[in-house]
């Protein structure tokens, strides 16, 4: 079977942040910044954040399996297209809507290539890291006995890994942020973000769930960003500050992989060929905290 391409930032999500200031026949875009190759470009959802053959798992008899893409469809994405509308409705999610939309979160850190690429070189070294994941029955059934050791590495790690992560999710208390009119959110290639605002320490983003102090932040559309912390509940759904909109859009910027997405073109002093900052743009004060 030929390799198809597949979107590891799914094209629902990507649409939230489409610019739709055209007049028929033109159609909405997205705008591209290439950290790379510093460029700007308008484009299609259907043509980003997508790679040849990415979930395809190839069996020993030499066919692909599609059942990573398929669980991706069937399992994440299609039971979260109508929870995200829910959220940026302000309403709010009943108990098993925030489980299904804690694997959404999760699988949104997990699944783009700066996550899969940490998480190979994880399993080669898993012996001198002296750590390891058994297989579950759900893995199990998902992927095929029949599947090399080659193709199941960082896929397996990936979703046996959600049995961790969704459940610290979930038990995070979750702040919506809404952007001021005219004002709008990045989202990136990474888009999913941990930061602890009072380190000064920069350290991979999907590092530090442990640390009473994190702050996961993920823009869900261009009009709201989720933040989840530990330490007491605050308000659910909040105006967004200049310095919060700030600083998520430069995280978002610079913990990209390769690829930032936005409704509007970027300022280029945001995206200044050298990524010059200052500390406060990464991690904001804790009077900014609401």
């Amino acid at each position: 079977m030929e390799k198809r391409r597949h979107h590891y930032v799914p094209q629902f999500y990507l649409k939230g942040f489409l610019d739709d200031r055209v007049t028929p026949p033109h159609e909405p875009g997205i705008w591209v910044y290439d950290k790379q190759l510093d460029t700007l470009k308008k484009k299609g959802t259907k043509k980003i954040a997508e790679l040849n053959g990415y979930y395809d798992l190839k069996l020993i008899t030499g066919e692909i399996t599609t059942a990573v893409e398929e669980f991706f469809d069937k399992k994440i994405e299609i039971p979260s297209t109508s929870i995200l509308k829910k959220i940026l409705n302000q309403t709010l999610l009943t108990d098993e809507e925030r489980i299904q939309f804690s694997y959404f979160i999760y699988f949104s850190l997990a699944r783009v290539p700066n996550f899969l690429n940490y998480m190979t070189w994880f399993y080669r070294n898993n012996d001198k890291l002296n750590f390891n994941l058994k297989t579950s029955t759900e893995t199990s059934k998902l992927v095929d006995d029949t599947l090399s050791s080659e193709g199941l590495t960082t896929l397996e790690l990936m979703i046996e890994m959600s049995e961790i992560f969704v459940s610290i999710i979930y038990r995070m208390n979750w702040q919506f942020h809404i952007a001021p009119q005219n004002k709008h959110f990045l989202t990136s290639d990474n888009p999913v973000i941990l930061n602890d605002p009072s380190s000064k320490k920069i350290q991979p983003t999907f590092m530090g769930w442990n640390n009473p102090n994190i702050h996961l932040t993920f823009p869900l559309d261009s009009t709201m960003c989720l933040r989840a912390t530990w330490g007491r509940k605050r308000k659910t759904y909040i105006k967004a500050s200049p310095t919060f909109m700030r600083a998520v859009n430069f995280r978002t910027s610079f913990f990209a992989t390769r690829y930032v997405f936005s409704s509007r073109p970027i300022e280029l002093l945001l995206l200044d060929g050298a990524f010059l900052y200052n500390m406060s743009d990464i991690y904001e004060s804790k009077q900014n905290w609401e």
